[in-house]
């Protein structure tokens, strides 16, 4: 067996990840299949409702690039965010 780690030389961070590793350990893999699917599906599901909510508010594509291309953003420069608008536009992304 490796080496362990004392409980109290453990943060409560790697304590309650070392309990949710032997939950899923001692899951059958019919239960194991059943939990990722679970989780798979839910992290769709969120994805799917914040890009909703994130469509739904605030300002459009179009709106967002038209500000992109006159702002200043450390570290980025203006060739850059050309390139960026080219590809998207070559690609579908924008039109």
């Amino acid at each position: 067996m490796g080496k362990s780690k004392r409980n109290c030389r453990r943060t409560e961070d790697e304590v309650r990840i070392h309990e949710k590793a032997v939950k899923m350990r001692k899951m059958t893999d019919e239960q194991l299949v059943h939990y990722v699917e679970d989780r798979v599906e839910k992290a769709r599901s969120e994805g799917f409702n914040s890009g909703k909510k994130a469509a739904g508010s605030g300002k459009g594509t179009q709106e967002f690039l038209a500000e992109l291309q006159t702002s200043k953003i450390p570290g980025i420069g203006a060739v850059t965010i050309n390139k960026l608008l080219k590809v998207a536009t070559e690609h579908g992304y924008i039109q």
